[in-house]
């Protein structure tokens, strides 16, 4: 098969973006050096909080709001053609206060978040221990957002790569990208050892790793890895109904009583792995947020890497050279944005208007950089 379109990575990015442009009428092919969400995708813990996230930035809730919709899209059509649950909830969050200053901080956000159309109720400590008993009862009052949801990225992922193969993607693991071949300022395809796959586009969605390919126009560095490490447990009955913030931490929870709890924020380059520091802030932080986890076995951790960039926004569209786009840089916010990312890759190769937030989420805006 020679492919219209060939995507690098087979994370919930990558598999998104190839559904859609499967579903398009484009043949793809998904190049994946491991299988299919391996890294980031199968690590997260499926927040789909914008309004927690990018409260204080216009442009991000706005997408975020917008990509949290496609999610709710998307859960009722893979639903329906595969009878898959994703686990799609709108459960909404809580953020906790412990300070007279995280409680300023608060009614500061509620405030930002009301001007764009956002709901929210603030609790006293009374509410906040009638609506989450396992709350801590430090906790001196808190925020309340109801439209927010969560998602089971595993469930998510292997459903969105189920109809991406369906509606005709190719997807081939094992496969390291050594470069991006490239001729009179456009993309050729790809080179994988000795083998040369030509395409006519690319897109390059391969997380932490995107910069590191070689011929992207880009300093290695536009987007870098930050680790994080996240702990399991189970609790029965389940500990909380709403994603709870606070402490700098967080907690969610599933309907099966399964916690997740994380996370850590650490530039260590591409070292992974499990360490006592990491672990000890994680169970810190989930603690602070709800005293009875004391008590709960750790059924699991891990760590993985999200890919950050210089000015917390992803890199999404057509590089400089004609026919190379990126889907990637994502940060904390990976399986939030992946629908939405992958609508305005779509819209970018048929050509249709560019909108203000595609203009944003340019890479033009880093390539000015590249060597």
């Amino acid at each position: 098969m020679h492919p219209d379109v060939i995507v690098v990575g087979g994370g919930l990015m990558g598999c998104s973006v190839a559904y859609r442009l499967a579903k398009d009428g484009a043949r793809v092919l998904v190049l994946e050096r491991s299988i299919p969400g391996a890294e980031a995708s199968s690590a997260a813990a499926g927040i789909l909080g914008p309004t927690v996230e990018s409260f204080g930035d216009a442009l991000a809730l706005q997408l975020g709001r917008r990509s949290r919709e496609l999610h709710a899209e998307l859960a009722d059509e893979l639903d329906e053609l595969f009878g898959v649950d994703v686990g799609f909830r709108r459960c909404g969050v809580a953020k906790l206060a412990f300070t007279e200053e995280e409680l300023a901080e608060l009614d500061g956000q509620a405030s930002a978040l009301e001007v764009h159309g956002v709901r929210c109720d603030r609790w006293s400590p009374e509410e906040l221990k009638h609506e989450e008993p396992a709350a801590n009862p430090e906790a001196i009052g808190a925020l309340s957002i109801s439209e927010d949801a969560q998602v089971e990225p595993k469930k998510l992922l292997s459903a969105v790569a189920l109809g991406a193969e369906r509606e005709g993607t190719t997807f081939r693991s094992g496969s390291t990208v050594r470069a991006v071949t490239v001729e009179g300022g456009r993309v050729r395809g790809l080179q994988l050892g000795d083998e040369v796959i030509e395409a006519e586009r690319v897109v390059v969605a391969a997380g932490s790793w995107t910069t590191l390919i070689p011929g992207l126009p880009f300093d290695s560095e536009t987007i870098y890895p930050v680790r994080g490490q996240m702990i399991a447990a189970h609790t029965r009955p389940p500990i909380f109904r709403r994603i709870v913030f606070g402490a700098g931490g967080y907690v969610v929870t599933r309907p099966d009583g399964r916690v997740l709890c994380g996370s850590t924020m650490e530039r260590v380059g591409f070292e992974r792995g499990i360490t006592f520091g990491g672990m000890a802030d994680v169970i810190n932080k989930a603690t602070r947020i709800a005293p009875a986890l004391r008590t709960a076995a750790i059924e699991e951790h891990w760590s993985s890497f999200r890919p950050g960039t210089p000015d917390g926004l992803p890199l999404v569209g057509e590089t400089r050279v004609e026919g190379l786009f990126l889907a990637s840089g994502h940060y904390r916010n990976g399986i939030l944005l992946a629908p939405v990312t992958a609508e305005l890759v779509s819209d970018a190769m048929a050509g249709r208007p560019v909108s203000r937030e595609a203009q944003a989420l340019s890479p033009h805006r880093f390539e000015e950089q590249a060597p």
